[in-house]
């Protein structure tokens, strides 16, 4: 088995799993906002990895989450993704539980976390893959606009290493259903992405969403996703 492929089809399962750990699609950073009790989403995004002279990979998410109660939410997630006919899975159950709740324009906190587990391709069965903390801030800067600021700690089994990882992103509503939005991620062991995406509120309980992020590695890292939100 390739090498290099398997370690892409594992770094593309982690951000698969990244993107579906945090509750404010499309963006990959996490916002402090918690389901009330019984209050419910499923989400589904499919996506897009490429990178010069690097398989092409494609990949998809579905994730169901509730409010359970006392300021908390929990999901969990699947992950699949495949290149060159191999395929990685992946489960994660995530969870947020707020810590400060977030009224008119004053600050939110949130603790958010994640578990994942993951079968790689050719394994025969799941394995412990990741485990993550972020703690979460979320405060309405101006008028229709909003910023989030996460600041954490993952740890991948499969790279044998603890990462510092932060992010950054502001959304900003047009109007009509429609918000715009930019983000900033990073971590101590690799290069940061950029990221600019887009959501529309196509019904009550309906919003789309797609998304388009640049990792500064060489060669450059594109991610192409595009999804649905459906609350319940």
């Amino acid at each position: 088995m390739n090498a290099s492929l398997t370690k892409a089809l594992a770094a593309a399962t982690l951000c698969l799993w990244s993107l579906a750990c945090h509750a404010g699609r499309p963006l990959a950073t996490e916002d402090a906002d918690i389901l009330e009790p019984r209050d419910c989403e499923w989400e589904y995004f499919v996506a897009r990895e490429s990178a010069s002279a690097s398989p092409l990979v494609k990949g998809w998410t579905t994730q169901m989450g509730c409010g359970v109660g006392y300021s908390t939410q929990v999901a969990l997630a699947y992950a699949r993704a495949r290149a060159q006919g191999l395929t990685a899975q992946g489960l994660v159950l995530v969870g947020k539980t707020g810590l400060k709740e977030r009224k008119d324009d004053s600050l939110g906190l949130t603790l958010a976390w994640a578990l994942g587990v993951e079968k790689a391709p050719g394994s025969s069965s799941f394995r412990h893959e990741l485990t993550q903390l972020n703690l979460v801030a979320t405060k309405d800067l101006a008028e229709n606009l909003t910023g989030h600021a996460n600041f954490g700690w993952a740890r991948s089994q499969f790279a044998r290493a603890s990462s510092t990882t932060w992010n950054v992103a502001t959304e900003y509503s047009l109007g009509g259903g429609v918000d715009v939005m930019a983000e900033y991620y990073d971590d101590d062991r690799s290069k940061p992405w950029l990221g600019a995406g887009m959501r529309w509120q196509a019904a009550r309980r309906l919003s789309l969403n797609a998304s388009y992020s640049v990792q500064r590695e060489t060669p450059r890292i594109k991610l192409w996703t595009v999804g649905f939100k459906l609350a319940f």
